[in-house]
């Protein structure tokens, strides 16, 4: 009886570990639009974009989440601005 729960406790664990893991892998954050002269970012996703909204619809969408692989990232000043290096925008 014991040996059975350890068993299924080892079990819930590594299943636990595993999405952990695959929420790592393929789990980003790919768009994210500009407010307020914030800079803009677009990606291009294999797999499922789900499109993430802030606290009403009305706002528009605000960021999504890739759930795959994200094979090219850009990233630009603003709407229709100069197109950034995507690094150049983490330390601002």
């Amino acid at each position: 009886m014991i040996r059975n729960l350890i068993r299924l406790g080892f079990i819930l664990l590594a299943l636990a570990l595993l999405a952990v893991l695959f929420g790592f892998i393929f789990v980003h954050n790919c768009d994210s639009t500009g407010v307020m002269g914030q800079s803009v970012v677009a990606c291009d996703c294999t797999g499922y974009e789900w499109l993430l909204y802030d606290r009403t619809e009305a706002d528009g969408p605000k960021r999504s989440l890739c759930l795959g692989l994200v094979h090219e990232r850009q990233c630009f000043e603003f709407t229709g601005g100069r197109q950034l290096d995507c690094r150049e925008l983490r330390t601002r």
